[in-house]
C-alpha cells in the first residue's frame, strides 16, 4: 500500500511539475557556484566539543546569501549539507566546485535566490564533536537567531524553510516534526522566546529511523550487498551507531535493536542496560513526535539509494499522511544517494514558491 501511493504520487508530481517534456533524467546544469555570501561567518554561538577533547568549544556560524541587488524583506531557507553527520561544514565548499555527483540538492536549493528567496547555509556539530541530539539544537539555535535577527538580515522570520540531503535531511525531518520538545530544543544561541518551528521542508532522500536503515536495505540485495550494508549502517564503526554514542566494542545498532522492547513501545526496555542509547535512538526518529501541526513537507528520494532505502521515505510520507499534514514525494527508479536531476529540483522550487506565496 506504501509503495503504490508513493508511485501515485510519483506520476502525479511527473506530470504538474516536469514543464519541459517526459526527459530522460539529467544532472542539472550547474557545477560551480561562485557567488560571495552578503553576510559571512556570522556567529551564532560558542558550542562545546567535548568528544574533540573534553572542555574544547567553537564557534557556531552560518553564511547568509541573498540576491543581487534586492534590499527588501524576504524569504529564506536554510540548507543543511549532508556527510553521514561526521563530515561537512557550513561553507558547503566541497558542494561548490564541481559536479560530485551528490550536490545537485545544494545547486537546487542555490537557485533559489534567483526566485527572491535569501539562503542561509547552516552549521551544526559533526558526531565527531558531539552526541545527538546537540546537532538539532545547533539548527533549532540558528533558526530562533534568524527570527530574533530577521530585521538586521531582512529576512521574513515567518517564511523559513529547511532544505536539507542525506543526514541534513534527517534532521530536517526532526526540525519539522520535533517543535516543542524540551528534550530536542536545546539553548544554543538563546533567543528562546522565539519559535524553531520552520515554514516547511524539503527533504532529499534523509533518514526516518536509524535503527531500520540496515534491515530496510537487507531486503534489497540486488541494489547493495547485505555484508557491504551492515558496514554502513550497522557495525560499530558507521556513522549511524557514532552519532547515536553506541560504536563501542560489541555495540552497533544490530545489537540496539535487538534490545528493543514490545512492539507498544519499543525504545523502553528496563531489561537492557543500554538505556541512554535506546533513549538517543527514540529522539532521533520523527515518526516518534509527529502530530497534525506539523509544517508541509517535500520528500524526493532515489529508488536505487544504496545508503537510504526508499522505504525510509516511504514511512515519513505514510505517517503525515496519517495526520494529515500536507506532504508530496517525488522519486525516480534511476537515481542513487546522490543527484536526482532537475525534474526533481523543479519539484523542490515549485514547493518552496507555493510555501512562501510566491509568484
Amino acid at each position: 500500500m506504501k509503495k503504490s501511493i508513493a508511485l501515485f504520487l510519483i506520476c502525479i508530481l511527473s506530470f504538474v511539475i516536469g514543464e519541459s517534456s517526459y526527459a530522460e533524467y539529467k544532472a542539472l546544469p550547474e557545477t560551480h557556484f561562485a557567488k560571495k555570501p552578503t553576510f559571512a561567518d556570522v556567529v551564532v554561538d560558542t558550542v562545546r566539543t567535548d568528544l574533540t577533547q573534553i572542555g574544547s568549544v567553537r564557534d557556531l556560524k552560518m553564511n547568509i546569501y541573498r540576491p543581487e541587488g534586492m534590499h527588501d524583506t524576504i524569504p529564506v531557507i536554510i540548507y543543511v549539507h549532508g556527510g553521514a553527520w561526521n563530515s561537512g561544514d557550513y561553507t558547503c565548499a566541497s558542494l561548490m566546485e564541481k559536479d560530485t555527483g551528490t550536490n545537485d540538492p545544494f545547486f537546487a536549493c542555490m537557485r533559489a535566490l534567483n526566485m527572491g528567496c535569501a539562503v542561509v547555509t547552516a552549521d551544526y556539530r559533526l558526531s565527531t564533536e558531539a552526541l545527538f541530539p546537540a546537532m538539532l539544537w545547533d539548527l533549532k539555535g540558528q533558526i530562533r537567531f534568524l527570527r530574533a535577527n530577521a530585521s538586521k538580515y531582512k529576512i521574513d522570520p515567518d517564511r523559513i524553510i529547511v532544505w536539507g540531503q542525506s543526514a541534513g535531511a534527517h534532521l530536517c525531518n526532526l526540525l519539522g516534526t520535533t517543535h516543542g520538545v524540551d528534550e530536542l530544543e536545546g539553548t544554543v544561541g538563546g533567543n528562546l522566546e522565539h519559535s524553531s518551528r520552520p515554514t516547511a521542508v524539503v527533504d532529499y532522500y534523509g533518514m526516518t529511523d536509524l535503527l531500520d536503515l540496515a534491515p530496510d536495505q537487507y531486503e534489497r540485495p540486488h541494489i547493495i550487498d547485505p555484508r557491504a550494508m551492515y558496514e554502513q549502517a550497522d557495525a560499530p564503526s558507521s556513522s549511524r551507531a557514532q552519532v547515536l554514542g553506541f560504536n563501542g566494542k560489541g555495540e552497533g545498532l544490530d545489537v540496539l535493536r535487538a534490545h528493543l522492547g514490545n512492539p507498544g513501545s519499543p525504545y523502553e526496555n528496563p531489561a537492557s542496560p543500554y538505556q541512554e542509547a535506546l533513549y538517543r535512538a527514540y529522539l532521533s526518529c520523527p515518526l516518534n513526535f509527529m502530530d497534525k501541526n506539523d509544517c508541509p513537507f517535500m520528500i524526493i528520494y532515489g529508488g536505487r539509494d544504496h545508503r537510504v532505502a526508499p522505504q525510509q521515505s516511504y514511512e515519513l510520507f505514510e505517517a503525515l499522511t496519517k495526520y494529515g499534514v500536507e506532504a508530496y514525494m517525488f522519486g525516480t527508479t534511476t537515481t542513487t544517494h546522490g543527484n536526482q536531476g532537475e525534474f526533481a529540483a523543479n519539484c523542490a522550487l515549485r514547493f518552496v514558491k507555493d510555501q512562501f506565496g510566491l509568484e
